[in-house]
């Protein structure tokens, strides 16, 4: 018969008010400031922008054509089903 034990030692800390507080300290410290509302890419200049403008006008079309055959084909479909 194998028989297999594990165990751990619980080592629980504690500090003072004045370490914790310098503890928080070198956190903020070192810890850099996160910006939520940040975006991955931005068009910054003009270029960027007319680029940007430029792609959604050569997509779009056909994404409302997609769109617009796949609503034909759905009410189609809905008719003949009547």
């Amino acid at each position: 018969m194998k028989i297999t034990v594990l165990s751990w030692k619980d080592e629980r800390w504690s500090a003072n008010k004045e370490t914790l507080d310098s503890i928080n300290k070198m956190i903020k410290k070192n810890k850099p400031l996160k910006v939520k509302w940040k975006r991955t890419w931005e068009p910054t200049n003009i270029f960027d922008k007319c680029a940007l403008c430029v792609g959604w006008l050569a997509v779009s079309p056909f994404i409302l054509a997609e769109i617009i055959e796949l609503s034909f084909k759905w009410i189609i479909k809905k008719i003949k089903r009547k």
